[in-house]
């Protein structure tokens, strides 16, 4: 599941909504009540050792004869720090370091924080308990619930079995489980709700704690139902709102208001019986949108009064039925600088007395999983009620979050406690740690199905990248590093393009310019960054969202471009069902556009360009029917006409991106191309100076992935040093990066690991250190973020060492 403001922005990454009208009630899926997720309180922090310290530095008292404060408040005795993400809970193990001590942990990777707390001597409630955060001394701010590498928020209830007798999935507020039946079919089965006379009203239970903000149900109506629908926005059965089906009409938004029904919008379409379809509804920035089967119908509207929740099920109405697979409700990601996660427990789960802070009996506390609150709980009514709490938290601190913001080494990241009124805990020690972003780390995410994206290295000696800071910020950064790719920053991050949805995406690097090709959904747009080595404006975006097309949304977004040595720019992109390219002169002028094989089969897509010999642009690109096809562009703008080069190829729609990007030997003025066959394998084929296919040879054994995170790829790439060519590719199955290379009149040597213990997805690279004793292969990696963030390294392979070189 893609986070919501992803989707939004990317291709396949889609909202939508709907809703239901009738005299009857519905099944309604309830989202937990809990805080909604603004900043809390700015207070300052309250500590024993230090009153009203705001550097957060106080030193800490003996941990074994904890200060009790002179009035009767709950206070912090102790915390300390695990390092060993996965521990038990309650394991007495995986610390990071000794009680009370401010650690380091390295950024982009999850730790976990365990609090105690010492009450007064009064019986009563303990919690709920918040956290919030500060860097540096800065503002405390709220610590959010936002899930770690990828920040989706969805809970989706599928129906792949028969529900149980009781119904335990459903709170039934009008009728009951009798009208719910099981259907088993071929395809796996469904709910179907039939109430008979009177309509009915069950909430869904969603073991969730954040605010959703999207509900999305796959149904139909069956034959001979005519209405049936979505309810959302439910308080109670009088006041609720609905997205109704009516069968062979259309789609109806309803508010149902102290139990008066009005019609707010109709829309007609043709609702087919029997047919199955999605129905979404989306809630956000005071407007309603509801979309149907896939997006055919989608409206907006503004209905009265706020809607700050989404509490949405099913609505049937008496005599009518409907039949349900599936239903998922969604929140709004967020990537912030910290952020609590998923733990590696269940929320709510019991804590046991591990710290030894404080000398009081102990009186239970709990774990606290993708949750903004930890659970309250009771405190034991006795003689002498004074005891203490455990707490723990499982967090993640970004190296790069939201907004392009970006934490450092050293950085120090301080935690404090509030309590139920938004007061902060006052501390023995408040809990902190310094932040270390390793060597080679980058954190933020890939753009999506690139060519060549770097890095690139310019004639000082820099290293650049393009990439996006957060799944859920889609903005192009240029980073940069000037120590050899241990540390990177983003450069003219004030000036960067403002065009998002970062999917089909390449780059290439002329003299002091990175040139960049980018296609979204609707357009194709140009930009230029001047690297370091430009004598005027180093470091500084200079072509930013030139739109150069808009040729209509291809299956998958593609692109690629090459520079010719008179700084002119070919550019190749998707279409609907072919692709097509446009010369941009010196002077900045583009050309017209020509579609590419315009008029003959098959549909096309996958381009992949490289600049040979004498400016003569080579062009290689898919066919749905898996084949590759080859094509050169002449430097007077001949196009030569098409050869087939391969076939065997993926014919599914996510195998369209089976070409590794082209390499080109200077030297031996050979074209390489390497492409995927269906089986997995990897193949290549040569073309020399006089144009000549070579033999076919295989370059892998081993079945290479695919489409590892919605990209429509393969998940190699290949560069060309000498009269070599080294190939980095992913092992389908185990995410392992391997290299192997050839040199012209050999054979591949066999495949080395380069990257193991992590579910690489990504990975693009470049000769780096030309001309030096001893260059290498240096690439960028996504080293498992299933299409979240935080998890871009970077590694070097020395090219002169390798078998075969």
């Amino acid at each position: 599941m893609k986070p919501i403001v992803a989707r939004r922005q990317r291709h396949r990454r889609r909202t939508t909504l709907a809703a239901s009208t009738a005299l009857g009630m519905a099944v309604i899926i309830a989202g937990c009540g809990q805080p909604r997720e603004e900043s809390a309180s700015r207070a300052e922090p309250v500590e024993l050792a230090q009153a009203n310290s705001t550097s957060g530095s106080a030193t800490p008292a003996d941990p074994g004869t904890p200060p009790h404060p002179a009035t009767p408040t709950a206070h912090q005795s102790a915390y300390r720090v695990r390092s060993d993400f996965g521990v038990a809970l309650n394991a007495d193990g995986g610390w990071a370091g000794a009680m009370n001590e401010a650690v380091r942990v390295p950024a982009d990777q999850p730790f976990r924080l365990r609090i105690e707390i010492e009450h007064p001597d009064t019986a009563g409630t303990a919690g709920p308990y918040r956290l919030e955060w500060r860097r540096n001394g800065g503002a405390w701010d709220a610590v959010l619930a936002e899930n770690f590498p990828q920040p989706a928020k969805a809970d989706e209830l599928e129906f792949e079995t028969p529900p149980d007798p009781a119904g335990a999935s459903w709170d039934w507020h009008q009728g009951d489980e009798s009208a719910l039946r099981w259907q088993e079919t071929s395809a796996g089965g469904h709910l179907r709700f039939e109430p008979g006379g009177d309509a009915i009203l069950a909430l869904g239970r969603h073991d969730v704690h954040w605010e959703p903000v999207e509900i999305a149900a796959r149904l139909r109506l069956p034959a001979g139902a005519s209405t049936a629908g979505l309810v959302f926005h439910y308080r109670d059965a009088l006041n609720h709102h609905r997205v109704d089906l009516e069968a062979g009409h259309g789609l109806h938004l309803v508010q149902m208001q102290d139990g008066e029904e009005t019609r707010l919008a109709t829309h007609r379409y043709a609702v087919q019986s029997g047919q199955w379809a999605e129905l979404k509804v989306v809630l956000e920035d005071a407007e309603t949108t509801v979309e149907y089967d896939d997006e055919a119908l989608v409206f907006t509207e503004r209905p009265p009064g706020p809607l700050d929740a989404l509490r949405s099920g099913v609505f049937v109405p008496g005599g009518s039925a409907l039949e349900l697979r599936s239903v998922t409700i969604e929140g709004l990601p967020r990537s912030p600088r910290a952020s609590i996660v998923a733990g590696a427990f269940r929320h709510g789960t019991d804590t046991a007395d591990l710290l030894a802070g404080s000398d009081r009996p102990f009186a239970g506390g709990a774990g606290v999983s993708f949750a903004r609150q930890a659970p309250a709980r009771e405190l034991p009514a006795q003689d002498d009620p004074a005891s203490h709490t455990e707490w723990e938290f499982p967090l993640v601190i970004r190296h790069f979050a939201d907004g392009a913001a970006r934490n450092e080494t050293g950085d120090r990241f301080e935690f404090r406690v509030l309590d139920a009124d938004g007061h902060p805990v006052p501390a023995v020690a408040t809990a902190a740690v310094t932040l270390e972003v390793p060597a080679g780390h980058l954190g933020g995410t890939f753009v999506e199905t690139p060519a060549r994206i770097g890095p690139w290295e310019t004639a000082g000696g820099d290293y650049y990248f393009l990439m996006e800071p957060a799944e859920t910020d889609n903005m192009l950064m240029a980073v940069k590093s000037s120590d050899g790719g241990a540390s990177w920053r983003e450069m003219d991050g004030e000036h960067r393009p403002a065009t998002g949805d970062l999917e089909g995406f390449a780059s290439v690097l002329d003299g002091d310019r990175i040139h960049m090709l980018h296609q979204t959904s609707d357009d194709v747009f140009y930009h230029v960054f001047l690297t370091a080595d430009h004598p005027a404006q180093p470091d500084r975006w200079a072509v930013r969202d030139e739109r150069l097309a808009s040729p209509g949304e291809p299956p998958t977004q593609v692109a690629d471009l090459a520079v010719r040595s008179d700084g002119s720019v070919v550019g190749v992109y998707g279409g609907p069902e072919k692709i097509r390219y446009r010369v941009r002169s010196a002077e900045g002028e583009w050309g017209p556009e020509s579609v590419i094989d315009a008029g003959v089969g098959p549909k096309l897509s996958g381009p992949m360009l490289v600049r040979g010999r004498d400016d003569v642009i080579h062009l290689a690109y898919t066919g749905e029917d898996g084949t590759v096809w080859y094509r050169q562009l002449r430097p007077g703008g001949e196009l030569t006409p098409r050869r087939l080069l391969a076939d065997g190829l993926g014919t599914g729609t996510e195998e369209v991106g089976a070409l590794v990007p082209l390499t080109y030997l200077p030297e031996t003025e050979t074209l390489s191309v390497i492409y995927r066959l269906a089986d997995g394998t990897l193949w290549e084929r040569r073309i020399g100076p006089d144009s000549a296919f070579s033999e076919t040879v295989q370059v892998t054994r081993r079945a290479v992935v695919q489409n590892a995170v919605d990209s429509d790829q393969v998940g190699a790439d290949a560069v060309g040093h000498g009269d070599t060519v080294h190939v980095l590719f992913i092992e389908a199955g185990t995410g392992r990066l391997f290299h192997t290379s050839r040199t012209a009149g050999e054979s591949w040597t066999e495949p080395t690991l380069q990257v193991d213990g992590a579910q690489v997805q990504w990975v693009r690279g470049a000769v780096l250190g030309r001309g030096r004793e001893q260059p290498v292969y240096g690439y960028m990696y996504d080293a498992g973020s299933d299409g979240g963030s935080g998890m871009n390294r970077f590694g070097t392979l020395p090219l002169l060492t390798q078998a075969g070189d």
